[in-house]
């Protein structure tokens, strides 16, 4: 009895929680559908215009596009890097492995204002400001460690003597990367994909502090806000909100593949 009362309690809390998380969508996406060129709930007619505007507007899309550019770059630039230092701190057992990994994860601990600021002193003193590249760089200090931190994990439970054992039928060490411990990694790979994907398509602060002229999607929402409120923002929100909640269930829906080979496998 006391044991089905904690699981009642503890599923109200959860969705209590999940009320609280997703109340927000409740007013955002009606606001988005209003045809009205004024934010007010409840709208009085329904409309796409916003979303249309979203994807027509030079000053909309092409921050959109630009995001979403920059987010692939990182994307790519963080799996091959952040694998690799996990492979590295995890399999080879560096020297001072564990501090390495605390200084490669400490940008998701360390304030964002504070990265943002120090990279702005660097770039600043390089003239790297108001560059792609730059952008690309600074986006991939903050989503590098979600890859070291999911890889080094799956890394730690995957069985080591699977890799050897392919060693010893003589594969090399490229061979079994590719053929052995990448297959066994790309569920973890996929999701730390994900998470780098998002933490460089929803930054504000570190894009405002080394992008200059160059204006990014969420750059463009802070900028419109400042100086009006376009029903426009909203459609974007939602735009972003959808891509983030459709980009983690493709990482999930990985995942679980993954667990039902693994467990077919050990099986």
């Amino acid at each position: 009895m006391i044991d089905r009362l904690i699981r009642m309690g503890l599923t109200a809390w959860f969705a209590a929680v999940i009320v609280f998380l997703l109340f927000p969508l409740i007013f955002l996406v009606p606001l988005s559908l209003n045809e009205s060129e004024i934010l007010s709930f409840p709208p009085q007619r329904w409309s796409l215009r916003w979303y249309q505007a979203l994807f027509t507007d030079p000053s909309w899309s092409s921050a959109l596009w630009l995001s979403l550019k920059v987010a692939v770059l990182v994307t790519i630039v963080s799996v091959v890097v952040g694998t690799a230092a996990a492979l590295a701190i995890v399999r080879y057992r560096l020297p001072g492995a564990s501090s390495l990994y605390g200084l490669s994860v400490a940008p998701l601990v360390v304030p964002g204002i504070v990265i943002a600021l120090g990279m702005f002193m660097v770039f600043a003193r390089l003239q790297w400001l108001e560059s792609l590249t730059t952008l690309v760089l600074a986006h991939c200090v903050v989503a590098v460690p979600y890859v070291v931190v999911v890889a080094a994990a799956a890394l730690r439970n995957l069985d080591e003597t699977v890799e050897r054992a392919a060693r010893v039928l003589g594969a090399g060490p490229w061979k079994t990367f590719l053929l052995v411990t990448l297959p066994a990694l790309r569920p973890a790979v996929v999701a730390g994909a994900m998470f780098a994907f998002f933490a460089s398509f929803d930054d504000l602060i570190i894009t405002m502090f080394v992008s200059g002229a160059i204006e990014t999607l969420p750059l463009r929402i802070w900028n419109d806000l400042n100086l009006r409120l376009d029903p426009t923002v909203a459609a974007a929100a939602c735009v972003m909100v959808a891509m983030s909640m459709a980009g983690l269930g493709f990482a999930e829906i990985v995942r679980s593949r993954g667990l039902r080979r693994a467990k077919v496998e050990s099986a």
